[in-house]
Parts: structure tokens; sequence; C-alpha cells
């Protein structure tokens, strides 16, 4: 039986941003001397057979304050929270298999904030990425990034035994943006 990948856009991210964003605000007695910024890295892609519908999303998300005025090459530290996810239909039913754990202490040492592109290094536990150039669109940084099995959490004993497949390269995104406060 032959099966089909496609690429679509992983809604957990949607949400975790959305959930970054409103936290972002500031009081007014706050100074507006730091930064803060969003680093997410998210694939998904699903499968369809005459079973159901198979979809496998990756995802890695964590926050960090720079000192204004931000520097445009360094190295920041700061926690990510790591998830990978199957969800499978069949009919009217669909179940959802998660995966997902915290690292206290990634490392992005980056080139190039606040110009035209960015290039960064992304380590989180034995796990290193070198990403960029990354073009700035919109208020953000962004790039091509691949979620494989050298991924954390690709070998979850849950999500194996619910069929994850982690083998699977799975296509998406990194982006670097700047949580403007709601005032």
């Amino acid at each position: 039986m032959r099966q089909r990948l496609k690429h679509r856009t992983g809604s957990i991210a949607a949400h975790l941003a959305a959930a970054a964003l409103a936290l972002a605000g500031c009081g007014e007695n706050e100074p507006n001397r730091v930064a803060q910024y969003q680093f997410i890295l998210t694939a998904a892609a699903s499968e369809t057979t005459v079973e159901g519908v198979r979809t496998h999303d990756c995802l890695v998300i964590g926050l960090f304050d720079l000192t204004r005025p931000v520097p445009p090459t360094g190295v920041v530290r700061f926690p990510v929270q790591m998830h990978r996810q199957l969800w499978v239909s069949t009919g009217k039913h669909g179940e959802t298999t998660t995966a997902d754990t915290t690292i206290g202490e990634a490392v992005l040492d980056y080139t190039g904030l606040g110009q035209d592109t960015l290039r960064v290094t992304f380590g989180a536990g034995p796990y290193t990425a070198t990403l960029g150039p990354g073009g700035f669109l919109s208020g953000e940084y962004s790039g091509e990034w691949t979620c494989g099995p050298e991924v954390p959490l690709a070998q979850d004993s849950t999500l194996l035994a619910y069929g994850y497949d982690a083998e699977l390269q799975l296509v998406g995104t990194w982006r670097l943006s700047e949580l403007i406060p709601i005032q």
C-alpha cells in the first residue's frame, strides 16, 4: 500500500505561540530594557491510508530575554519544551498520543540578530542543529528545519507502541521572533 506524506502547519505551535504572546505583556512599572524572544522549531506531516489519517508532530519551544540594546551576536541559555505527538483518525474516532519533556538549559548561539539574515546553532541536551540563514519577514526570522530521529523523544516507548514512526524526516520551520508587550 502506498502512503503519501503531506506537510501541514503544526496546530500545537499555533496554540503555544498565542499563549506565549498573551503572557508576554509587561506592567506599566516594568522598564522596557529587556527584549523577550520566542524560539520555535516545528514540523508536522500527515499520511492518508484506507484506514484513516495519521499525523506526526514535532515541536521545540522556548522563551529568553536579551538586554537592550540587543547585541547582533551572542549566546543565550534558556529552558525549552520539547513535544512529539501522534494523532490517528479513523472515521469519526480520533486518538492523540503525546510525549513531552523540558530541557532546563538549551543553548542558542546566534549571529545577525537585528540584521537582514540570522544564523543560529541550537543545542538541547545531546541534540545540536545549525540553522540558517534565516530571512527576516513580518517581524520574525525563519528558515527550514527538519525533525528527524536525532531530535529528542523520537524513541519514546509510548509513542512507538501507538505506531509513531521515529524514522520520519518531518520538514518544518524554525522561527525566532521578539515578543512585543501588550500594554
